[in-house]
């Protein structure tokens, strides 16, 4: 028979943490607002913040407009362009296809796009995902971008006829969209599916990320945030976006809760296996820019004699930033979705980070 006094006093100190816990909820709510207002109000957050941890979300708000000129709101389900953080994605995308055994990492890719030329044929996966390939950055360094929807055929005689290696690849490390744009192609070529279907088949619905998607020149989400440049202070809109050239590197919309919903994906085998987190995770701040396979390893304290990993990517094109946060060893995520730009992202980030100590959400300094 249970002692009731026993009883009672697991249930007082059930409770008793209970309490405390939302008690800090809602403090840390409070002190995450006042900031975060302050950053509205000074014309430097305009978008979505989210905070959870082992998936419960800690404080979520949406500040200032989607659309300036209809007066609509941002709201936790408005969609955002996210720029490079598409990489992350594409990543995912050809690890699943190196599970299933049909490509390699090491293996040039003219093996799986025959159309390459040999020099951008002899590059590898691996190169192309740890960013030590050569190519240049964007490509409208190196071509007028025409505002169209274009084919992946297209892109690739675009690279054969003017692309260049600026050094022998894996010597050197330097982020390039288009790594990630010819990824994307060998993805299309081995799945035999577009970009687009391929993701969502094979992330976007298993994690049920029902308002995420890949945006087409002249296909846009109809709620999508408008995007916005600081002028002088003001918010002007911003210039277009030529997104078939962005392909596989910057083209994905989604909101702050479907990426939670990708977040607390990695955590389990639903979309990809812990060998390949391994993968794609494995960065060395000191080494290529700490870069791993479509993710940016960096590391925080834990306590005093430990440190966890941060695994993180942001996006940046005409009127968009985004940024996600993801601390491993804690489960923590901060995601920030902006339709401004520029802000100070990871100010604000770090910022987060600082009262998440705080309220030791993350390990107590």
């Amino acid at each position: 028979m249970i002692n009731l006094k026993i009883f009672l006093f697991q249930c007082f100190v059930l409770f008793a943490l209970h309490g405390f816990s939302q008690n800090n909820k809602k403090l840390l709510g409070q002190e995450l607002d006042n900031m975060l207002n302050q950053y509205h109000n000074n014309v430097q957050l305009n978008g979505t913040v989210l905070v959870a941890k082992q998936g419960e979300v800690l404080y979520q708000k949406s500040f200032g407009k989607a659309d300036i000129s209809k007066n609509i709101q941002n709201t936790l389900d408005t969609k955002f362009s996210i720029g490079s953080l598409t990489k992350s994605f594409t990543a995912i995308a050809v690890m699943q296809l190196y599970e299933k055994g049909l490509l390699k990492l090491h293996e040039p890719i003219k093996t799986y796009v025959p159309e390459l030329n040999t020099l951008l044929g002899k590059l590898t996966l691996h190169q192309l995902m740890k960013n030590i390939s050569g190519l240049p950055v964007h490509l409208n360094r190196i071509t007028n971008l025409e505002y169209r929807d274009i084919t992946s055929e297209e892109l690739i005689a675009l690279y054969n006829d003017k692309a260049t290696l600026a050094f022998e690849p894996g010597t050197e490390y330097s982020y390039s969209n288009l790594n990630y744009q010819l990824a994307s192609i060998v993805v299309e070529k081995i799945s035999r599916l577009s970009f687009e279907t391929y993701l969502n088949r094979y992330v976007f619905s298993p994690v049920d990320m029902i308002n995420s998607g890949v945006e087409k020149t002249h296909n846009h989400p109809y709620d999508k945030a408008k995007g916005y440049d600081i002028i002088n202070g003001k918010l002007v809109k911003s210039e277009r976006n030529y997104m078939a050239y962005a392909k596989g590197g910057g083209d994905i919309y989604t909101t702050a809760i479907d990426l939670l919903k990708w977040d607390q994906a990695l955590y389990s085998n639903s979309i990809i296996s812990n060998n390949s987190k391994n993968i794609l995770f494995d960065g060395n701040p000191d080494i290529y820019d700490g870069y791993g396979y479509g993710f940016k390893v960096k590391y925080y304290n834990r306590h005093s004699a430990t440190k966890g990993k941060i695994v993180r990517h942001g996006g940046s094109m005409y009127g968009y930033i985004c940024n996600i946060n993801r601390y491993l060893d804690d489960q923590v995520t901060i995601i920030i979705l902006g339709n401004i730009r520029p802000f100070p992202i990871m100010e604000i980030n770090n910022t987060i980070e600082d009262k998440l100590y705080k309220f030791c959400i993350l390990p107590c300094k």
